[in-house]
């Protein structure tokens, strides 16, 4: 090839970067919140052949952000971006295609559209390809082909996709369990920013699973987590100062860790809140604040919460004994696994007779 030819790849990227380029004002209209300039501007564009404006202007319809907005036009404008080598629209069709919008559109339509989009190697249509086959959704369930194809998109940078690859490994379901395959895909998806990744490898420095134990390791991943408002990032971090472990106790610092979490209702955080409210760790004792936080807690299906408040309805600690609703929050909590509310029912079928349906009466 002589020095002033192009290869066809060069000449690919040369027509994306123009595309890209003509599309800019559009983009400056979308960063203005002016969707119908934005609208308009693709609508040229794309009927002079810009691909990228084509896949743009199929978005705009799709999410509805004008009032000149039309499903169908999204369709067509996305399918036209496909056909103009724009793999990702595939991964919007298949999208459409599981929301359920288009009547005639099944979860068989959707994978259709995430295999045209895998086989030209979209990260996206990999991954959802590869989360279709894990899970039988639209196609029949198959393992070695969700995990071909989650592989694929994981080693392509996809971040969630790193992430279910270590779940796989980790989870022992549907492989044979290696914890260091787990912390690998793990460390990739953390490397990408993903928060959950991040928590996942945490844990497993803390722990030494899969990897040499560090602490320093877990708090950094936890810490990064946390910055991007990941709930379980906040709390994971908390209870490393709530508890000091490689870091100064910082009961004050954990509380407010565990008040972002709580504030995005998850219930680790709001059985932690109660807990430090009930024992006065880090704040004044305050009984009935306790009982919310555990009540919160509870209607998450937090266990612990369940048996928490189990104990304080018994025992009549801070509220007047209620035998009935202590049992039940007992009840409950032995029902999501809590060992510890098994042992209390027990105790008191053993030593009082007081069951579900018993006679609620301490001798």
């Amino acid at each position: 090839m002589r020095d002033d030819q192009a290869s066809p790849d060069s000449e690919v990227e040369e027509r994306r970067a123009a595309d890209i380029r003509a599309c800019q004002p559009a983009m400056e209209a979308i960063n203005r919140g002016d969707y119908a300039a934005a609208q308009a501007a693709f609508q040229h564009l794309a009927e002079s052949g810009n691909v990228t404006a084509m896949f743009d202007l199929g978005r705009i319809h799709l999410r509805q952000l004008t009032e000149f907005s039309d499903l169908r036009q999204g369709i067509h404008w996305l399918e036209q971006a496909a056909n103009g080598g724009a793999a990702n629209a595939y991964a919007e069709l298949g999208a459409l295609a599981e929301s359920g919008r288009i009547t005639e559109w099944g979860a068989n339509t959707a994978v259709e559209f995430f295999r045209l989009g895998a086989e030209v190697q979209d990260p996206e249509c990999m991954f959802n390809l590869g989360r279709c086959f894990l899970t039988g959704k639209g196609i029949e369930q198959h393992t070695a082909n969700a995990i071909n194809w989650l592989g694929r998109a994981a080693h392509a940078d996809h971040a969630i996709a790193c992430y279910w690859m270590g779940s796989i490994y980790n989870g022992g379901e549907y492989i044979e369990r290696d914890a260091s395959m787990a912390s690998n895909f793990y460390e990739r998806g953390a490397i990408l920013g993903y928060s959950f990744a991040q928590n996942k490898l945490g844990i497993m420095y803390r722990d030494g699973i899969g990897r040499e134990q560090n602490l320093e390791q877990a708090l950094s991943l936890f810490q990064l987590s946390s910055e991007q408002g990941n709930p379980w990032g906040q709390y994971l971090l908390g209870c490393l100062y709530a508890l000091g472990q490689f870091v100064d106790q910082d009961l004050g610092y954990a509380r407010g860790l565990f008040e972002k979490a709580a504030a995005q209702d998850l219930p680790e955080a709001l059985t932690e809140l109660g807990a430090m409210y009930g024992k006065g760790l880090g704040v004044e004792e305050d009984r009935a604040i306790s009982i919310e936080f555990y009540e919160r807690a509870a209607k998450l299906n937090d266990a612990h919460a369940n048996f928490n408040l189990g104990v304080i309805y018994i025992n009549a600690d801070g509220v007047d004994r209620d035998l009935e609703r202590g049992v039940a929050y007992l009840s409950r909590g032995a029902e999501l696994g809590d060992d510890e509310s098994k042992v209390a029912l027990k105790k008191l079928a053993d030593e009082h007779g007081i069951g579900p349906g018993a006679n609620l009466t301490l001798q």
